[in-house]
């Protein structure tokens, strides 16, 4: 297997990537439709957010549902903030009780109502904006997390952008939250900017933004732009196997075939493929690039260790390359292979009738003979077995079994197809056992 570093040099020669960083990431700022402020004003705002302490009564309360909750007993911890009398309470006492409560029910693993009612509470402690700056912060993201989860993706892309615009910062895992939210929606054009958005401001690359991207190209129809986006990929992520091969695919869909080849087999080579498709696709690619000898190596060999299941199909598809690389005696053993597999009886008269062809060509006409009988066995009576007859005269003739051949060769006079051409060969087949002193 080879190295990621070698796999990188490779895929850089065969297709001509760099790896410069203007490459790598995209023109700087991608428009994601809105602004937000600058660190300077961040500071201001928070300098002037008003710094409120809960009334004692409440206070009280909150003290008590917080030392349940680490003791793991949430539902009083719950039931203590439930008691919290609203009467007398300051509008940061309700927004504080309604996010420690909304953040404990977004908690709770066995209550279908749990995040519905976190939801609420959320939206409450949010409304009135008198949190500190932490808590208004992070109760505005945990908000749009649960939109998310409630397939709220409108209302979590909202959120989000509301969170972002508080904090002051491009956090790139909020930014690839609102790049999925507008994907569940089929806004693919929005993805783009807010996946690229994430990809500019996170510390270390991550595959999420890409695979986003991937995918709202793929579903927009826009392969190239996708292949663009593999290809920055694979150069970031190397280790990312699952997209060398699903690059090479998105070559052959895009008619790249060149590439589509080159890709694949570096994928080959490193052991990246993981599926049975994978290796039919190389198969494809190298019986379409003029190498069907290799073509056929490959599906021998993965048949041989599972990798490809053992149909019918699968084995005929190395037949056949092993036969257009002139390996005749190799193809023959492939059709038998698949004879030993397949279901219909048709298709089992085929691979006899291509064993036979295929020996014929490699000069083995004693082994040929037998294969054509077993197909002409398996004709349906009434259906023309002219052709067959022929072939089968033509491995008894070359072995010099003339009375067989032409035997075979007045069967064929019975079939319109051949009958003409028949008659011909075996009074040639005839005449030729006499001149060599053999009785028909």
């Amino acid at each position: 297997m080879k190295t990621i570093t070698s796999t990188i040099g490779a895929v850089v020669f065969a297709m001509g990537l760099t790896l410069s960083a203007p490459q790598a990431q995209q023109a700087a700022s991608p428009d994601v439709g809105f602004d937000i402020p600058t660190p300077e004003q961040v500071q201001r705002a928070r300098d002037n957010r008003r710094s409120q302490a809960l009334g004692e009564r409440v206070a009280r309360r909150v003290m008590a549902s917080f030392e349940a909750y680490e003791a793991g007993d949430m539902q009083t911890a719950l039931n203590e903030l439930e008691q919290i009398p609203t009467r007398g309470a300051t509008d940061y006492d309700r927004a504080y009780v309604a996010r420690f409560k909304g953040t404990l029910l977004a908690g709770l693993e066995d209550d279908p109502t749990g995040i519905p009612r976190a939801i609420r509470e959320l939206e409450t402690a949010v409304a009135p904006d008198v949190l500190s700056f932490s808590d208004q912060s992070n109760a505005l993201q945990l908000l749009g997390n649960l939109y998310l989860i409630e397939e709220n993706f409108e209302g979590a892309i909202t959120m989000f952008r509301r969170y972002l615009q508080f904090v002051g910062e491009w956090n790139p895992d909020v930014l690839i939250r609102m790049a999925s939210a507008h994907m569940e929606l089929k806004q693919y054009d929005r993805v783009i900017p807010f996946a690229e958005r994430a990809i500019l401001n996170q510390p270390e690359p991550n595959r999420n933004p890409y695979v986003l991207m991937i995918a709202a190209y793929y579903e927009s129809g826009q392969v190239p732009q996708a292949i663009s986006v593999l290809e920055r990929g694979v150069q970031v992520l190397p280790a990312e196997k699952g997209w060398w091969v699903q690059l090479g695919m998105f070559y052959m869909l895009n008619e790249n075939y060149d590439n589509a080849l080159s890709t694949m087999r570096i994928a080959y080579d490193a052991g990246y493929f993981t599926r049975e498709n994978d290796y039919r696709a190389l198969y494809q690619l190298l019986n379409n690039s003029g190498v069907p000898f290799h073509a056929a190596e490959l599906m021998r060999r993965h048949l041989d260790n599972g990798n490809v299941t053992k149909t019918a199909q699968n084995f005929s598809m190395a037949a056949r390359s092993y036969h257009t690389a002139r390996e005749f005696r190799r193809a023959a053993e492939m059709y038998r292979e698949a004879i030993g597999v397949a279901e219909s009886e048709s298709d089992i008269r085929d691979y006899y009738r291509r064993i036979g062809e295929a020996l014929l060509l490699a000069e083995r006409y004693r082994e040929a003979a037998p294969a054509f009988q077993e197909a002409i066995n398996r004709v349906p009576q009434g259906e023309d077995a002219g052709r067959l007859y022929m072939s089968l005269a033509e491995a008894y003739f070359y072995s010099n079994q003339y009375r067989q051949a032409y035997q075979a060769a007045q069967s064929a006079t019975r079939f319109s197809s051949t009958r003409r051409n028949a008659s011909s060969w075996a009074e040639y087949i005839k005449s030729t056992a006499e001149r060599r002193g053999s009785s028909i």
